[in-house]
Formats: structure tokens, C-alpha cells, sequence
């Protein structure tokens, strides 16, 4: 997109006078704004207000993280030349209206578009000036927030793993396997200890040698927990778990639903070992390249094989 655009999202035009930033509050520094109008200037060469436009304009309601992933690299630039740090947190889904119409190349050639841009860039300054104050820079020492523990274990998760439990699991399951056979409906486990005490991070080290599909299921409500649940098409994975059906249909809708879930799934890993295979890479790597590949919840092909495998086709 070279400024011109094919779509018309227009913020509703404004009826009489518009109001200006508070002459009472301190005037933002000139270089300061001027900075923070050219990053918007070159947005709108961008197809950012594309990729707005269409999470909002979709059947489908989009996720918050879906919008704030959207506009969450130009709004650190911003907070970076407002107030010299990157570090604010990312202003609500609710806000993106506001990014809308600073991203809009329709709205700078009439008067009362500029007006509302003028308004829009007002909003976000006023947020980050508000945010800056709330939380000191993380550069002062004496003023270091205490990290939260969901902070604390993403900083745990990509530190050496501590330990040989890893290898005690992988023996508990080689022993279990080898009975599977006469009794295949004992062939699981349960973790079970307290939140935080690494039952993730032993099975996420297990898969650097166990051929694993990992599977988050957590709602996007619960904002203390880590990993992040699973995503499929939008929507967390373990809704498609709960979906509700008749009781006439019950047993054998969910059987042939999970059925074909896991048949989904299986062709994905399928193929994906087809193509690896091809790259000659010795046996001992394959489950650690697959881990690699997969990636983390919300990771592109780990979206794509849950998007896939939920799809009712």
C-alpha cells in the first residue's frame, strides 16, 4: 500500500467544534510531536491500517491479543519517543479505534479527519504520559518493580534446566509402554503438584527427546498462568473441547469429533516427518527438530495444526 486505500472506515464526522489538547496540561515538546506525526505518516504507506481494518471487519469478532499484536510495534516506537522507554504496556484492545484513524490515509485530506487524528494522537500521548508516571523507568534500580510470578517463570523457562527429572519421566513411560500392549487403556499419566513448580518445563525439556504434541489447554482469561493456552481459528483450543451437544448425539458426536482431531493432527505430524526425513538429519534430532519447528502456543505452525485439526471439513 503506497498511502492510497481501497477501503473507507470513517470515523463519524464531527458535529461543530473540535476540541484542542488542554492548553492547562504541559504542552507536548515540538520535536516530540513532530517525531511521533512522521511515525504515523509512515504507517499510512503501510498496510497496517489494512491488517486493522480486516481483524475488525471479519465474521468472527477477533482475540484482544489479535489487535494488540496489531498495533503493539508502532505504539513502542511511540512510547519511545514520548517518553524515552519501550516498556509501556500495550493500551487495550478497546483502543484500537484510535490507531485506526491514525493509520488511515482517507482521513489527513479532509479537515475534520485531521482534526480527529489530532485527537487520536492526543488519547495515546495522554495514555503513555499516564502510564510513564504510574510505573518508573525499569532503569532505576531503587524504583525496580517487584516481577510478578508469571514473570518470574517465562525468565525461569529460558534459563539452563536444573535437575534429571526429565530422565526419571522418560524411564516412568519407556516402563509403561512396554505393558501397553496388555493393558492399552492404562497407558497415561498425570503430573500433579502445586502451580509454579515446573510440571511445564520438565515436559517442554522431555520433548528435547521425546517425540511430543504439545497441547496448552488454558482460557484466555487466565492471565497468570504460563504457557499461554493453545489457539485454533481464532478461539482458544479448549473451547472445542466444551462445546455442547444433544444427548441423542452425544456419544457418538464426540467420539467421531475427537476422532477426527486426532487423525488431523497425525497427518500434520505426517507430513511434516515426510519432508523432514528428506533432509537426511540423523534419527536422534527428530524430536528436538520437531519441538523447534512447532514452537510455542500462538507460533505460526502450531496455530496452523490446531486451526487445521479442529476444522470440521
Amino acid at each position: 500500500m503506497s498511502g492510497q486505500s481501497s477501503k473507507r472506515f470513517r470515523s463519524p464526522e464531527p458535529q461543530g467544534s473540535v476540541k484542542r489538547p488542554n492548553q492547562e496540561q504541559d504542552p507536548q515538546p515540538v520535536a516530540q510531536l513532530e517525531k511521533a506525526q512522521e511515525l504515523f505518516r509512515e504507517a499510512r504507506k503501510t498496510d497496517l491500517y489494512d491488517k486493522l481494518f480486516d481483524l475488525l471487519d471479519r465474521e468472527t469478532p477477533p482475540q484482544e491479543f489479535e489487535l494488540e499484536a496489531c498495533y503493539s510495534s508502532i505504539f513502542k516506537k511511540l512510547a519511545q519517543i514520548i517518553a524515552g522507554r519501550d516498556d509501556i504496556p500495550v493500551p487495550p484492545s478497546n483502543q484500537c479505534m484510535t490507531f485506526l484513524d491514525l493509520c488511515n490515509p482517507n482521513l489527513e485530506r479532509e479537515e475534520w479527519g485531521k482534526k480527529t487524528m489530532e485527537l487520536s494522537m492526543k488519547t495515546l500521548i495522554n495514555y503513555i504520559k499516564t502510564e510513564d508516571e504510574k510505573k518508573p523507568t525499569l532503569q532505576t534500580p531503587t524504583s525496580n518493580p517487584k516481577p510478578t510470578i508469571k514473570e518470574l517463570v517465562q525468565t525461569a523457562w529460558k534459563t539452563a534446566y536444573v535437575g534429571n527429572a526429565h530422565e526419571l519421566l522418560k524411564g516412568a513411560m519407556n516402563a509403561m509402554y512396554q505393558n501397553s500392549f496388555e493393558r492399552p487403556y492404562a497407558n497415561f499419566c498425570a503430573i500433579i503438584q502445586g502451580s509454579g513448580t515446573g510440571k511445564s518445563r520438565l515436559v517442554d525439556k522431555l520433548a528435547d527427546s521425546v517425540f511430543m504434541i504439545p497441547m496448552v489447554l488454558r482460557p484466555t482469561g487466565d492471565r497468570s498462568g504460563f504457557p499461554q493456552g493453545d489457539m485454533a481459528d481464532g478461539q482458544p483450543l479448549l473451547r472445542f473441547f466444551c462445546t455442547k451437544t444433544t444427548k441423542e448425539t452425544l456419544e457418538l458426536h464426540v467420539q467421531r469429533r475427537y476422532l477426527l482431531f486426532l487423525l488431523k493432527i497425525i497427518a500434520f505430524v505426517d507430513n511434516w516427518i515426510n519432508l523432514w526425513k528428506r533432509s537426511g538429519l540423523g534419527i536422534e534430532r527428530v524430536a528436538a527438530d520437531w519441538k523447534e519447528y512447532l514452537g510455542p502456543p500462538l507460533s505460526p505452525e502450531r496455530l496452523k495444526m490446531y486451526t487445521t485439526a479442529i476444522d470440521p471439513s
